[in-house]
């Protein structure tokens, strides 16, 4: 592939909503760090190569009062993705084709700036310059993240990369689609090979993983992973190099587990603090080289704030009494990971159960339930902690607050009607929908959107149930118990609590005093 051509625009890239991305959780983060960032409410959001603004469009929904903006060099991608923003009706989000070389300090300070999927597939001068652009447009207390393939855990997945690219190395002037067809089926022809030898395949079994993985990953990422121009892994050591030469300051990675040490076995925190002495960039190093660390996902801020970075890894309790914790999603393993049965017992409930929870939450539940009295405040700190550094539950500073349903006292904002109708008539073929935390979400549909049009209004569930009654037989929905057309004689109060619900988790229903 030549340099010259723009596979961005040759391959379209799915524009879709990054959870690390949210400034709401790159908030949380950076206060666990012992850090101060900037409030969400009223902040300025910059995001460099933004594709379609599916990351910030899914944001800035939730988020009213903050502004964001996002520059990408494909003029397709942005014209399509202000068309998207005007048909949704959002005027706190922008979109502008523009080269990152070409963003000066009189571009605006920017609160959060977000560099997801550009860093290690762009030149060292691009490189250089988004570093050069986190320094200069960053406020002073702003937080920047920024996301990058990394050794060593890249070095096996360059096998893959250099066959792909060898297999076309004649056929340059074939559409990228079909230059990523060609480069997939050659590697799934030497994943059969290698299989097919005794002698090779225990020997290789990694190689095979990754090149069978391959072939179920969608064209649009295959071919802008293996066969861009430039795709540059790096040491965390050698990124953290480079930020010290902007002024730059390295926080840690949104992944605690990749800079915490804390939670592993004593003879690993031995052997990687004898490594490392006081290094925090050698201790975070051994952790890729020991867990072939193939991605992260860095926070940074400015240098003059490297000094109140916590690096202890123990946090003080009165912090982590004014964070939330909400649940991620992770498969539950907790009884492997307390020694107590109780606390494994206790943070299952509140967190598989009842999904967000405070430290305050924990106490009075566990003062309340005999069956826990054994368990002590500094048991219930430090597990909560852990769970956090291993991925069980994320850390917010500004938790999204949720209501549900009531008669005549809640609405549901027309912003949030005009996302999810723009989305059902097309938008989602460039974009992916966005809860409250930049997570995907994909289960809206048609009976979503006519309910949330009908509690712009506050209104109460009797007259939502008779209009999504008549909505149902006037579109001739059919019962999926018996597979007859819905009528008159349906109960439909279980479907519509069922809708009512999915929109209050999804944040969509608010008070009407507020």
């Amino acid at each position: 592939m030549t340099e010259q051509n723009n596979p961005y625009d040759e391959l379209r890239y799915y524009s879709k909503p990054f959870s690390y991305t949210s400034i709401a959780l790159l908030e949380g983060n950076a206060t666990l760090w012992g850090l101060t960032p900037p409030a969400l409410k009223g902040a300025k959001v910059l995001e460099l190569g933004s594709s379609f603004g599916g990351n910030l469009i899914s944001q800035a929904v939730y988020y009213p009062d903050t502004k964001f903006v996002g520059i990408d060099l494909s003029e397709i991608q942005i014209t399509q993705g202000n068309e998207i923003i005007k048909s949704m009706g959002l005027t706190n989000v922008r979109l502008e084709t523009k080269n990152i070389l070409d963003i000066t300090p009189e571009f605006g300070m920017f609160d959060y700036i977000i560099v997801h999927g550009i860093y290690s597939w762009v030149p060292d001068n691009v490189k250089d310059k988004i570093l050069e652009i986190c320094r200069e447009n960053l406020t002073p207390n702003g937080i920047a993240y920024i996301s990058y393939n990394t050794y060593p855990g890249w070095k096996n997945r360059e096998v893959a990369r250099d066959i792909m690219l060898y297999a076309n190395k004649y056929t340059q002037n074939l559409p990228l689609s079909e230059q990523t067809r060609r480069g997939k089926a050659v590697v799934q022809l030497f994943s059969d090979a290698i299989k097919s030898i005794e002698s090779e395949k225990e020997r290789n079994k990694f190689r095979i993983s990754n090149f069978d993985t391959i072939q179920n990953q969608d064209d649009h990422y295959i071919a802008h992973e293996y066969l861009e121009y430039h795709n540059n892994p790096l040491y965390l050591n050698q990124f953290v190099d480079s930020l010290h030469q902007h002024q730059l300051a390295y926080i840690g990675d949104t992944d605690f587990q990749l800079s915490y040490i804390s939670w592993m076995p004593q003879h690993l925190r031995d052997m990687i603090n004898q490594l490392s002495e006081t290094d925090y960039v050698a201790r975070e190093q051994c952790l890729d080289y020991l867990y072939d660390v193939a991605f992260r996902r860095s926070l940074l801020c400015h240098n003059k704030l490297q000094d109140k970075i916590n690096r202890t890894e123990t946090v003080d309790k009165r912090l982590l009494g004014k964070l939330t914790f909400v649940k991620v999603g992770k498969e539950n393993n907790l009884a492997h990971v307390f020694g107590s049965k109780e606390v494994a017992k206790l943070l299952e409930y509140f967190i598989y159960q009842v999904g967000s929870f405070t430290i305050k939450s924990l106490t009075d539940y566990v003062s309340n339930n005999k069956e826990f009295k054994n368990i002590t405040k500094n048991e219930i700190y430090s597990s909560v902690l852990l769970a956090t550094v291993l991925g069980y539950i994320n850390v917010f500073l500004t938790p999204y607050q949720i209501y549900a349903f009531e008669d005549n006292k809640t609405y549901v904002p027309k912003r949030f009607t005009q996302y999810v109708q723009a989305l059902l008539e097309g938008a989602n073929e460039y974009i992916g929908a966005g809860n409250m935390y930049n997570g995907s979400i994909e289960d809206l549909n048609k009976l979503h959107l006519h309910i949330m049009s009908q509690m712009e209004k506050p209104t109460t569930k009797k007259a939502l149930n008779a209009s999504l009654k008549e909505y149902l037989i006037q579109n001739e929905y059919r019962d999926m118990n018996n597979n007859k057309l819905i009528d008159e004689e349906y109960d439909c109060s279980g479907l519509c609590n069922s809708l009512c619900e999915t929109l209050a988790n999804l944040g969509y229903i608010q008070p009407a005093t507020l």
